[in-house]
């Protein structure tokens, strides 16, 4: 059998025999007029010098990393040949100067069964402009106010720099899904407590429920309206947020029971100091609570014997032996130092803790 002879073409372009044409013409005429990849010689990026933040698609992006945003913005500039597939995309910049960029981008891909390469330079030039969220927050622009307070004491600074720390937290991950009003403007210390200026009025409440999932307690919002704009009312909200009134360590009585405190919310959760059990009781006014001391006044005193449900301890201030009804979470022996609390309701023996101190 014989084999057919291969059949000699001509590109009608250079008049050269091949023996494949490719959309009409030979390999090297198709490649010398084929445009690969289209690309701007200049591109202007605008980035905010505060946060780092780009504008990109009619709004501002934070990018952590500046060379993600060279590329995010080459790439998304870059035009290939309708026709090319299996293409592979690679990027690399030099500095020219502190806002300018030399970019070399290289492209291969397969075009009408030609393996075909095409190299490009990009000058990007960065322009520092203050994006919308930094300009606000230097203007001191805010929608909403927490105002951090706690019920019938004053707030202690660990709190406040507790409930900054969560707010600061919640503001991160909003901020990473795309809220940019999630932010604070402005703390403002009071004698009563301390005012946080939010961007906005949803974050405002996030921060206050935030806040009540840790520390407990409780808030109301009231609006306030401070103008119009475009036919519409402008309010901002105020948000009362109010921490427990008892806190972890706190020493209560409440009825015929003195408690240790280990967090509040809507009851009072502790450890009830005369038998020693867990305890929960309403926080309300039907159950009025009264602090008669902490565990930061707690003295180091000798277990001096025990009997059946009963003890022996020595009073810390006059060393007379107290009889007090054996706690279940003792666990000292006789003539073991114990931790006792001295109140105007007696003397209480307190649990163990690892840490006796709660706040400085």
């Amino acid at each position: 059998m014989t084999s057919r002879p291969v059949r000699t073409l001509f590109c009608p372009e250079c008049g050269k025999e091949t023996s494949e044409l490719h959309d009409n013409r030979c390999k090297e005429c198709f490649l010398s007029t084929l445009t690969l990849i289209t690309c701007p010689s200049v591109l202007k990026i605008r980035v905010c010098p505060v946060c780092g933040a780009h504008f990109t698609a009619g709004k501002w992006v934070r990018e952590t990393n500046p060379r993600d945003v060279l590329s995010q913005e080459i790439t998304g500039s870059i035009l290939l040949h309708p026709n090319a597939n299996h293409e592979e995309l690679n990027i690399s910049e030099e500095e020219l100067d502190q806002s300018r960029f030399l970019v070399h981008v290289t492209v291969n891909a397969v075009v009408s069964g030609i393996n075909a390469t095409a190299t490009v330079d990009v000058e990007i030039r960065v322009k520092k402009e203050t994006c919308d969220t930094c300009s606000r927050i230097a203007g001191g622009y805010y929608a909403g106010i927490v105002q951090l307070r706690a019920k019938n004491r004053i707030i202690r600074e660990k709190e406040v720099d507790r409930c900054i720390e969560i707010a600061d937290h919640l503001f991160n991950k909003l901020t990473e899904k795309g809220d940019h009003f999630a932010f604070v403007s402005k703390v403002e210390e009071l004698k009563e407590g301390v005012d946080l200026y939010i961007g906005s009025a949803t974050s405002c409440k996030q921060v206050c429920r935030a806040i009540i999932r840790e520390l407990g307690g409780s808030y109301t919002t009231s609006p306030s309206l401070v103008g119009r704009k475009d036919g519409e009312d402008l309010y901002r909200i105020t948000c009362a947020m109010r921490l427990p009134e008892f806190i972890r360590g706190d020493i209560i009585a409440t009825q015929d029971t003195v408690i240790e405190v280990a967090h509040q919310d809507k009851q009072i959760h502790g450890t009830d100091l005369i038998d020693g059990h867990k305890v929960s009781v309403g926080a309300g006014t039907n159950t009025p609570a009264v602090k008669i001391g902490s565990r930061n006044d707690a003295t180091i005193t000798v277990l001096v014997s025990i009997e059946g449900d009963t003890v022996q301890i020595l009073d810390p201030e006059t060393y007379k032996t107290i009889l007090l009804k054996k706690p279940v979470f003792l666990s000292e022996e006789a003539g073991n130092e114990v931790d006792v609390v001295k109140t105007n309701k007696g003397v209480f023996l307190l649990p163990k803790m690892l840490n006796s101190r709660y706040y400085e």
